[in-house]
């Protein structure tokens, strides 16, 4: 009963700061296919492959080694990387970032339930291409990934959404359990370097964000919790911060066991999301078009 009594307090707390607005962007939702690897039980982010035209990077939560998976085009696993040396304490949410003409995957270890960590971690490595038909295994060398440590301004957070702005090139992480969400802020430098501050710029009147996504292009950011997924449309010269003073535009989803994670299509015609696998229910990787004016 007091599981029961939980779920339908929150399920209230996120229909009351919902924005449900009429502006329909994206279509019904299409499943593309099962994710029956056992080794991912509990994909926590996803994004699409720029190397890897088509196919999916996703990873576990917490308890997992530290390891990324790639899927192809209908959800089958076909390559797992680990990453040498780096320890996962609590991987949220994985995004990309194009610099110099070199493609990086970030991988956020940025899930703190308790609220307790006094810093939190970032990796960074060029992503891996794949090139074989079969399941590939392989290693991220440690010489090859950068890992940054962080810290809030205003103290610990749990979170589990991070994106990398095409535009001012900076890493955004989005807070979790706060009513009101808390937008953060920074720069990574080229190097790994003293523990990086994460700044509070704003906050968006959403709560329990489980995953945020950017376009390729940075005109359009994404961000969903548990029942619903927000958009919005960058104006020409507009920041993320000024971008998120206004309310988002609820868009089509429909809820899935533990939903998890969303991203971009790499050619924004439209948006996919995935979730865990809670008491042993299936996962899927759902696609949602742009609708066609």
């Amino acid at each position: 009963m007091r599981v029961l009594i939980n779920i339908i307090g929150l399920s209230f707390l996120l229909t009351v700061f919902s924005v449900r607005l009429p502006d329909r962007v994206f279509g019904s939702r299409q499943s593309i296919g099962e994710i029956t690897a056992g080794e991912i039980d509990e994909a926590s982010g996803l994004v699409c492959g720029i190397n890897n035209k088509g196919y999916f990077w996703t990873h576990n939560d917490s308890g997992d080694n530290a390891r990324v998976f790639l899927l192809d085009s209908v959800a089958k696993l076909r390559a797992t990387y680990y990453l040498e040396g780096i320890q996962s304490r609590d991987w949220e949410d994985i995004a990309t970032m194009t610099v110099g003409g070199k493609n990086y995957l970030l991988v956020g270890d940025i899930g703190d339930n308790l609220g307790h960590h006094t810093t939190i971690r970032i990796h960074l490595f060029e992503e891996p291409t794949l090139h074989t038909n079969g399941h590939a295994i392989d290693t991220v060398r440690h010489k090859d990934i950068t890992t940054y440590n962080l810290r809030y301004e205003d103290g610990p957070r749990d979170a589990e959404s991070l994106f990398f702005d095409p535009i001012d090139k900076k890493l955004y992480i989005i807070s979790k359990r706060d009513l009101m969400a808390g937008v953060y802020e920074t720069t990574l430098p080229d190097n790994s370097i003293d523990t990086l501050v994460l700044k509070r710029k704003t906050s968006i009147p959403y709560t329990f964000i489980t995953s945020a996504a950017i376009s390729a292009d940075g005109k359009e950011v994404l961000i969903k919790n548990l029942l619903n997924v927000y958009y919005w449309k960058r104006k020409p010269k507009e920041s993320i911060v000024q971008l998120f003073k206004r309310e988002g535009l609820v868009q089509p989803y429909d809820a899935e066991p533990q939903g998890e994670a969303i991203t971009f299509a790499r050619d924004g015609s439209g948006y996919y999301t995935t979730s865990e696998r809670p008491f042993g229910l299936s996962s899927y990787i759902y696609y949602y078009p742009r609708e066609k004016k």
